[in-house]
């Protein structure tokens, strides 16, 4: 996959500003917030806009390893998770990518086809897993007995640092943002036991929904369809007809994330209905093909990009510090506010009229 080239518009997409703003702000001009550059700057260089200085824990890595040391990513291969997902593809370019800027070598496996004796092992660093891997293969890893970072997953049965975005935090934000302009019937769609992320994301909505509605049924909030697209299709399709009879048709999606939000959006346009104007629809992620969407998708921004980089930068310190227990990072998020989201008109929604 060819790595796309970092310019002001790349950058002013993934913070939610625009072009003349992150130039002003690379430019060292005055009129923007102390937030707002932070944020900029700090987005810059994740991306590898601006140059960031080389830890002294590669340095050192580097001078005690072999020439043909390297760290194994394990990146899976099934369903929404492998190389071509808009999703993944960022954050597994994130860890290949930093890995070879500090000149540490890679291999990189599909858990589908690892074996035992697949890949030579004596010069194993440490290993960073990219998603969900079952646990039998992650029990296997661990016979290398060297240090391992799992990206938006954890297992109890391995001992190993995880890196997450704050999907709990960051659903709690967005469910928050929708209650404050006045939607009361939000539904949450996504399959919330298809992976941990998604089950945090519903703690972060279902948190959000009892802080203001102390009898808050979680059964009447959620829609917790499997993670096929055409499941989501037939499911959102038979719930609205269902509430469409009773006259009680959500003011608000809040779906589990983008890719889910899309469908969601399709299938509710094709109902007739018109968003914002009937039904408000958010994602989670902010995937490019987002903002392009009609209306645009309101989401939540997660720096894809990042969460690769730190997992290399958290493995890199586990091999300098074995002896400290395991650590679950979580990657703060932002919401990015977009066109499919406005106040409802009633709490009960009535179609647009054409």
């Amino acid at each position: 996959m060819q790595k796309k080239k970092v310019t002001m518009q790349l950058i002013a997409d993934k913070a939610g500003v625009s072009k003349y703003v992150v130039s002003k702000t690379l430019n060292g001009k005055p009129g923007v917030s102390d937030a707002t550059r932070k944020r900029i700057i700090f987005i810059a260089k994740q991306l590898g806009y601006l140059k960031t200085e080389t830890s002294l824990e590669i340095d050192t890595i580097k001078a005690e390893s072999s020439s043909d040391s390297f760290v194994l990513v394990v990146m899976p291969n099934h369903r929404h998770q492998n190389s071509e997902s808009s999703y993944w593809s960022i954050i597994f370019n994130g860890v290949v990518d930093y890995l070879e800027e500090c000149g540490i070598g890679v291999v990189v496996i599909s858990s589908r086809n690892y074996s035992s004796g697949s890949v030579n092992t004596s010069n194993i660093l440490g290993i960073i897993t990219v998603g969900l891997v079952s646990t039998e293969m992650l029990l296997e890893l661990n016979k290398h007995q060297v240090p391992l970072v799992m990206i938006d997953h954890h297992d109890s049965l391995i001992k190993a640092d995880s890196i997450f975005m704050d999907n709990f935090e960051g659903l709690f934000k967005l469910t928050s943002y929708l209650l404050g302009l006045g939607h009361t019937k939000v539904i949450f769609v996504g399959d919330i036991y298809y992976a941990s992320s998604f089950y945090d994301r519903w703690l972060g909505f279902r948190t959000a929904m009892e802080k203001t509605s102390p009898n808050f049924d979680p059964k009447m909030h959620l829609l917790n369809i499997p993670y096929s697209f055409n499941e989501i299709d037939h499911g959102i399709d038979q719930y609205l007809e269902q509430m469409e009879k009773v006259n009680k048709t959500p003011t608000a999606f809040v779906c589990a994330n983008d890719e889910i939000g899309e469908r969601v959006m399709n299938v509710v346009k094709g109902r007739g209905y018109k968003i914002p104007y009937d039904v408000s629809i958010t994602g989670f992620d902010n995937l490019e093909k987002s903002m392009l969407l009609d209306p645009p998708l309101t989401s939540v921004q997660v720096m894809k990009e990042t969460i690769g980089k730190r997992a290399v930068s958290k493995l890199l310190w586990r091999i300098k510090n074995t002896e400290y227990p395991s650590e679950k990072v979580s990657i703060s998020t932002d919401l990015i506010i977009r066109a499919s989201v406005t106040t409802p008109k009633k709490v009960n929604v009535e179609k647009a009229p054409i």
